[in-house]
């Protein structure tokens, strides 16, 4: 039987967790599973199937000395973050976990364009209209909302493991991934030797399926913002970082989204906008965890995630 894992990469869905883990089961002495396993999220799977069930996810393992999985739907919100911790901790003390972490309006936007592929939403949704209907986001099970809030999500984690978390930025593979790649290897313990010929290449996107309906205005955004800002400022002072950065801005223009954002004949700046997909994207995850009771959603949102209310 293989091995339980050495590491884990937790999320967050839809910010490049395909990519790394494509890349990392490239190096020789690393095996991970061509697909997300689903297990510590799954209560139901973990008490019934147990960890005969998880060790036959890793079926190919050939005697690599260091095995992995990947599976986004460990870091989301609603799947219970700290009970999946708890789960694995028991099975996996020294476990060396990964988070990839994306400005969480971007990754909302690439979220609409997953669930619309997958046929959960119809292909003309909007999500600033998707997510109004879609109130309050803590009980959303397409995650569009909570999906980001990565402070409530990577706390359990944090406090369960501590230093063994390591906190990667999607943004960073654009700029520089053989740095970020290196990051990861050396955090999981494999050989800095060793690096893919197609490190930078796109794994997956849903580029192909850019639409002007999908784009973000500037007041798109703003409005977004507020359903994560409280979370944002947590996480900033949870990891000591400065995430200014993702705080909508009337002139940051994705360069995806500059064809579609024509300048204003007048002196008034153009409305900016953000393409529902970049260039890099994770593993489809669907929505398998159990579902909490009101009282289970109210009390954990309170003191994190709340939302702001809208003027």
């Amino acid at each position: 039987m293989p091995p339980l894992p050495r590491f884990v990469i937790v999320g967050a869905q839809k910010s490049a967790t395909r990519w790394l883990r494509t890349n990392l089961g490239e190096h020789p002495d690393i095996f991970v599973p061509d697909s997300e396993v689903h297990f510590w999220n799954v209560e139901g799977r973990v008490k019934r199937d147990g960890l005969e069930w998880y060790r036959d996810q890793f079926d190919g393992w050939n005697g690599e000395p260091i095995v992995g999985e990947a599976t986004p739907g460990y870091m989301i919100w609603r799947h219970h973050p700290e009970w999946v911790a708890t789960r694995m901790k028991r099975a996996m003390p020294d476990l060396k976990l990964i988070a990839l972490l994306r400005n969480p309006i971007d990754r909302a936007s690439s979220a609409l364009v997953h669930h619309i592929r997958r046929g959960r939403l119809p292909a003309e949704a909007r999500l600033v209209d998707v997510v109004r209907e879609r109130t309050p986001p803590e009980r959303d099970r397409l995650c569009l909302v909570s999906g980001g809030w990565y402070a409530a999500s990577l706390r359990p984690f944090l406090d369960t493991y501590g230093d063994n978390l390591l906190v990667l930025w999607q943004e960073d593979i654009a700029l520089d991934p053989t740095t970020m790649y290196d990051s990861a290897l050396r955090h999981i313990g494999a050989s800095p030797d060793f690096r893919p010929d197609d490190l930078s290449k796109v794994i997956f996107s849903n580029r192909q399926d850019f639409a002007p309906s999908y784009v973000l205005t500037y007041e798109d955004r703003l409005e977004l913002w507020e359903y994560f800002r409280d979370d944002v400022a947590r996480l900033e002072k949870l990891l000591d970082v400065d995430l200014s950065r993702w705080e909508p801005r009337w002139d940051d223009i994705p360069p995806e989204a500059t064809a579609m954002a024509e300048a204003p004949a007048t002196g008034v700046p153009a409305e900016p906008a953000a393409v529902a997909e970049e260039g890099i994207d994770d593993a489809e995850s669907p929505v398998v965890a159990d579902e909490p009771t009101a009282d289970e959603g109210e009390s954990r949102t309170k003191w994190w995630s709340r939302r702001r209310t809208r003027a």
